[in-house]
């Protein structure tokens, strides 16, 4: 897998190569034939938060280069949005019945799946979400082309110490943020944070690959926790919002009530983990992590 940063390879090239990478499976995703259109566009929305998670730890050595190039990543992400929003809806769905598989034998709930899954059905004419595809691809060749011109001058370590205490310091701050509002608002923002943490531990994992993949395992269950919160969240507002998917009054009460109870579990299985994985102050973090890389320099083989 080419998104690592090899301590003993020059970092600036393996920023590029990681870069370039993220930006070639992207574009192999958004070229799978129709049938598989809706796994292309799932898969490439998560390459270009993987590139975003990238910008971001490179945010201070490429300077005013960094606002075009996230913008430019974001708004892809963006326009295929609205293809993968059914479809994780009726995913969140299934999930929610899994806890609760005979509550969600019964009828009226088979129902609301049935509708949540012809919501969930391609449009017959996907002739937007085509156009959106080309758009994309061209802009991920061009961007492609910009990658070998982005000023990375630091060296080594050095050229990362910024981006991962800014992340990490970002990351302690929304947690203590959500612990006091545990709002829908200051979870999905702590969320972000802790899948730029994520991403960079993947990055940083030839320094110590056991340390770093425990890391890995844990900051995604904490992601997994809190995505599931918000992918609930988005059900809760359209039960609000479209109320006839949901059935009669009492079948979207008993639905409201089975939401928020496992809301409440996710929350709090995202707090005792994140309190762990957050515990260190960015400063010791960063000079450990720097350790880590010194270290695995010295090393041969």
């Amino acid at each position: 897998m080419a998104y690592r940063i090899r301590p003993r390879r020059n970092a600036a090239k393996q920023v590029r190569k990681a870069a370039l990478d993220r930006i070639s499976e992207a574009m192999r995703a958004l070229a799978l034939p129709a049938a598989q259109r809706a796994e292309g566009v799932h898969q490439a929305r998560k390459r270009f938060k993987e590139l975003r998670a990238l910008l971001r730890l490179m945010r201070e050595p490429l300077g005013g280069a960094f606002a075009r190039e996230n913008r430019c990543v974001r708004d892809l992400g963006r326009a295929l949005s609205e293809s993968r929003e059914a479809t994780a809806m009726l995913e969140s769905w299934d999930a929610l019945a899994e806890a609760h598989r005979a509550v969600f034998a019964c009828e009226p709930l088979q129902q609301v799946r049935q509708r949540l899954a012809q919501r969930a059905e391609p449009a017959a004419d996907d002739g937007a979400l085509e156009a959106s595809i080309e758009q994309a691809l061209r802009q991920l060749r061009e961007l492609a082309v910009r990658v070998d011109d982005w000023p990375l001058d630091g060296k080594g370590f050095a050229l990362l110490e910024a981006g991962l205490e800014r992340s990490y310091r970002e990351g302690r701050r929304d947690l203590a943020r959500a612990q006091r509002d545990p709002g829908d608002e200051c979870l999905h923002e702590w969320r972000k944070r802790v899948k730029d943490q994520w991403y960079h531990s993947q990055l940083l994992a030839p320094c110590w690959p056991g340390a770093f993949d425990c890391r890995c395992k844990q900051l995604k269950r904490l992601a997994d926790d809190l995505g599931d919160d918000h992918d609930l969240a988005m059900m809760r507002q359209l039960l609000v919002a479209e109320p006839a998917l949901f059935g009669e009054p009492v079948t979207r009460e008993r639905i409201a009530t089975l939401i928020e109870e496992r809301r409440a579990e996710l929350r709090a299985s995202a707090f005792a983990r994140g309190r762990r994985l957050y515990a260190e102050p960015p400063k010791a973090l960063v000079a450990r992590m720097e350790a880590y890389w010194g270290i695995a320099r010295a090393e041969r083989g």
